[in-house]
């Protein structure tokens, strides 16, 4: 899809990349060889070639921030398959507090799945993410994120964030997360659905009080159920995003999570051997 993006200057917005593609200028190899079909100014045609010479070179050196900079923030998702490869999914869950401390967090990435806890590991947090170029939430720009920078003051900045909430309700999937999966054909088990964020206060708090695993082994399979179902909902998003552009060829194929839920299963066994009472805040 990137290479037939052309809003990549100043004045080329939607409607005259839609107009570009109605005059059979389907990327950019057809744009440069017939630029005069464009209808544009000479100025911009000029501007525009030579920002798809500087898209093509970030392109090849798989520069993700160079590519980043040309597109506007609206069409990152643009960049997601060529750069998925290199994402992480994740979701934070808080202690319901006033200003809510992380206590939770799940990040899926090409090393699988990980687990932070607060007061265990959680600290390994930002070292964890700056591994990763393309972070991928849902909501996470007006919640996981504000919460993780107010935590961890030197949390590090991805080349791209794609926050699935926005771009979904752009393709017709408005709601939360869990309505989304629904809708996409990627449902949670029968235990699990209902589950939202006031139950994973609970859970911890139940936790820190009493010890017991059963709390914390509910609150992370919930947790991570947020964070690898993400890649199924970014893989939907997108395929609509293409369709909807008219360009189905463009689709990429659905995700399996099967040996995802394995790596679940074998957390959640680990969770009674690893975990440690974290003490109730005061």
């Amino acid at each position: 899809m990137i290479g037939r993006s052309f809003q990549l200057a100043p004045g080329i917005g939607p409607w005259r990349e839609r107009d570009l593609w109605a005059r059979g200028l389907l990327d950019w190899e057809a744009f440069q060889a017939n630029p005069e079909r464009s209808g544009l100014p000479e100025a911009m045609v000029q501007l525009l070639a030579a920002r798809i010479e500087e898209a093509r070179a970030a392109l090849a050196a798989r520069d993700l921030v160079g590519l980043a900079d040309l597109l506007p923030a609206r069409e990152h998702w643009r960049l997601y398959p060529l750069f998925a490869d290199e994402a992480v999914y994740l979701d934070i869950e808080t202690d319901g507090r006033d200003g809510g401390r992380p206590t939770v967090v799940s990040l899926f990435d090409a090393g699988g799945l990980h687990v932070l806890l607060q007061g265990q590991n959680l600290d390994a947090l930002p070292e964890a993410l700056g591994r990763s170029r393309l972070w991928v939430t849902f909501n996470g720009r007006c919640f996981d994120l504000p919460v993780l920078r107010s935590h961890f003051p030197g949390l590090p900045r991805p080349a791209v964030h794609l926050d699935l909430r926005f771009l979904c309700r752009r393709v017709g999937l408005p709601g939360g997360l869990k309505s989304v999966e629904e809708a996409v054909g990627v449902a949670r088990p029968p235990h699990l659905r209902g589950t939202n964020g006031w139950d994973a206060v609970l859970l911890w708090r139940a936790w820190t009080s009493t010890g017991d695993i059963e709390p914390l082994r509910f609150l992370v399979e919930y947790n991570l159920y947020d964070a690898f179902q993400l890649r199924s909902v970014a893989t939907c998003a997108y395929n609509r995003m293409v369709e909807r552009l008219a360009f189905d060829a463009e689709r990429i194929p659905r995700w399996e999570r099967g040996e995802v839920l394995y790596d679940v299963s074998r957390i959640l066994l680990g969770l009674g051997m690893a975990a440690e009472r974290v003490p109730a805040a005061g």
